[in-house]
């Protein structure tokens, strides 16, 4: 009998499509990803959650634009479908096998978010790229990832960001902010860190699931956190 893949749900901020060093769009973060999935494939199974801010962030433009809240998010979630068919045709190119399930009804995208979708995804070893939110508005990335994750019944949430893990203030404007390896949802949402926002935390804290927080531009950074459970920091 084969050893059964470990399951991730990778949350993966929109930002993996801005070069780091240009600031223009460009693919070769996703492309290192790609190929940091391959060389998983034989002991992990992974679904993604994409931010949208590199196209639109709610809060920052739609409050400019003078928008609603509400529609505000809904155009959020439009972008992370775009990046999802992003995803999903660059990782196919690339003889990775993924779908996209949609939050929002779109079947163009995708077939609807169901735990039957999800299930015939992970049967056939398909990379699942949940697009569209929760479908609702008012909830962040993080905490679709969470549901996310426990839908497909994921053994960790891995973060990738921008930053290395978690600190105790905010590293860009602290210079003296301090890295916590390990940190439990109830000190987290006491100190109010602001990895993930409090509706995340406490969804995740409820359900026991344990989340991994690590730059995802880092070289190898999939293959570090599979390997060494020391990589990025943890929240239990």
């Amino acid at each position: 009998m084969l050893p059964t893949k470990k399951k991730i749900l990778l949350k993966l901020t929109g930002e993996i499509f801005i070069s780091p060093e240009s600031g223009k769009l460009s693919n070769s973060a996703l492309l290192n990803v790609i190929n940091q999935i391959i060389h998983l494939r034989d002991t992990h199974i992974f679904g993604i959650v994409i931010g949208g801010g590199n196209f639109f962030r709610g809060t920052q433009q739609g409050t400019a634009l003078g928008i609603s809240p509400s529609v505000a998010h809904q155009v959020g979630m439009l972008a992370t479908m775009m990046n999802a068919l992003l995803i999903k045709d660059l990782f196919e190119t690339h003889n990775l096998p993924a779908t996209v399930l949609s939050a929002v009804d779109c079947p163009e995208v995708g077939p609807a978010i169901s735990l039957q979708t999800i299930s015939q995804a992970l049967e056939q070893e398909k990379t699942i790229v949940f697009a569209g939110g929760t479908g609702n508005p008012f909830f962040t990335t993080d905490t679709n990832a969470i549901l996310r994750g426990l839908q497909m019944e994921a053994q960790e949430i891995w973060k990738g960001t921008h930053i290395d893990g978690v600190y105790d203030s905010d590293p860009a404007k602290n210079k003296s902010a301090q890295l916590i390896k390990q940190v439990s949802y109830a000190t987290a949402l006491e100190k109010k860190l602001a990895i993930m926002d409090a509706t995340a935390f406490a969804l995740a804290a409820t359900h026991h699931q344990v989340v991994r927080i690590f730059s995802i531009f880092e070289d190898d950074a999939l293959i570090k956190a599979a390997r060494n459970p020391q990589f990025g920091s943890t929240i239990t």
